[in-house]
Parts: C-alpha cells; structure tokens; sequence
C-alpha cells in the first residue's frame, strides 16, 4: 500500500513540473479515451476492406496496415479541402499508388461511391461510378446506367486506376 502511494505522489508531482495531465482508466475501455478507440475502428474497418480486395484471410490483418493507413491519411476533409497531411505539413502526401488526394479530385474517371442500400449484408459496400467533376464539397458523378447526380465528397472514394 506504501509503494502505490509514493508512486502516486511521485507521478503527479511529475505531472506539476511537466505541465501534463493524465487520468486513471482501465486499458482498452472505449469510455476511457473515446477518441483513440474511434481511431482503433477506423483502422480496423479499413483494414477489413483491404483484406476483403486482396482475398485474404484475417489472420493476415498486420499484412494491411500500411494500405489501411495509406488510406486513412488520404481521406480528404470536405471542411477544408485538404488531406489532414497536407493542411498540417503544408505540402502533399504521396499516396502509395502515386496520387496526392486531392489530384484524383482534379480529374475524370473512376471512383468509389459509398452504397447506403444494399438487399443483404454481403452486398459490396461501394460501386465504381465515374467522376465528372468536384469542387470542396460535392462531386458530379455518372453511374453506369449512365444518370448523373451530385454526391457529397465524403462518400466518394479514389479508385486506383491500372
């Protein structure tokens, strides 16, 4: 009982000089840090989809992490127009299929349209439609039965084109 007091008088009189705050929570409990275990989904839903493209089973999931990054700091934000990257670093970041986020915007083509009603959960979740143009907030896109509608930009994707 001593040894946790003094560590606890120890830590928080190092917390004082260092000027940073920490709380006592239990490891891995979304109520304890709400925002990381939202990034934790985020990861794990984009590494569920690149597991789904490439055909592999899920005991494979570390095999995804540099796609599903790739992935999540390409997301381009519909407030500011940018990829997280580069509105902080100032400069654009190179995707690993060689596309700033923004570039794919700037032409048409191919692109990923988020699906909201599917007949049954083992529908895909997008389709491939083609894009016409996009401004910050909305895209012009062209599905295949060739009808044009406008669509939000956070529920298009870029399609890596071969």
């Amino acid at each position: 009982m001593q040894l946790c007091s003094f560590r606890y008088k120890y830590f928080v009189n190092v917390e004082d000089v260092k000027g940073f705050v920490s709380s006592r929570t239990t490891p891995y409990h979304p109520r304890g840090n709400g925002q990381c275990e939202r990034y934790n989904g985020i990861l794990w839903k984009a590494m569920k989809c690149v597991l789904k493209s490439r055909n592999l089973d899920i005991k494979r999931w570390e095999m995804t992490i540099p796609a599903a990054l790739d992935g999540v700091y390409s997301l381009l934000c519909t407030a500011t127009g940018e990829s997280p990257h580069s509105r902080f670093l100032k400069f654009a970041r190179r995707s690993n299929h060689g596309k700033s986020p923004s570039e794919w915007l700037c032409k048409s083509g191919p692109v990923l349209l988020r699906k909201f009603v599917r007949s049954s959960k083992t529908d895909d979740l997008v389709q491939q439609v083609e894009l016409i143009e996009a401004n910050r907030m909305y895209a012009r896109i062209q599905s295949s039965d060739r009808r044009e509608s406008n669509v939000s930009l956070r529920v298009i994707a870029c399609c890596q084109r071969r």
